[in-house]
């Protein structure tokens, strides 16, 4: 009898816990799917034309960003990044800056603004990948 309770008050703590896993990641609140009509770079990656999701990975921190395929099945990037905050004049609807680059480069993105908010999250690159 007690370790029948005991069974039950486990499975009990183990469905709450996944319930509130399922609310944390649905209060992802700066999250844009975006989409490239060119190859474009983040830091330590080069990924091709294509929609992927922009996301914040901790709802209320700014400081890491998930970059991965719309579906969300592959994650291409987790990285740490700088608060910056929206230039102004730089229309609310627009998401990317990117750094300039050579032609001929895959130009990297340097800034996601999400989309009506005024906080924006700056990659941190090498020193020698940065065209300041």
């Amino acid at each position: 009898m007690l370790k029948s309770r005991f069974v039950v008050a486990c499975a009990v703590v183990l469905a709450g816990l996944l319930a509130a896993a399922s609310m944390a990641r649905a209060d992802a609140t700066h999250i844009n799917y975006l989409t490239f009509s060119a190859p474009f770079a983040l830091p330590g990656v080069s990924l091709p034309a294509g929609t992927y999701a922009f996301e914040v990975v901790v709802p209320g921190s700014y400081d890491v960003v998930r970059v991965s395929s719309r579906d969300g099945m592959h994650v291409y990037l987790r990285a740490f990044t700088r608060r910056v905050d929206r230039p102004r004049g730089l229309a609310a609807d627009l998401a990317i800056v990117f750094n300039e680059e050579q032609a001929g480069v895959t130009p990297p993105v340097k800034t996601w603004f999400p989309v009506g908010q005024t906080v924006g999250h700056e990659f941190i690159y090498p020193a020698s990948r940065i065209s300041r």
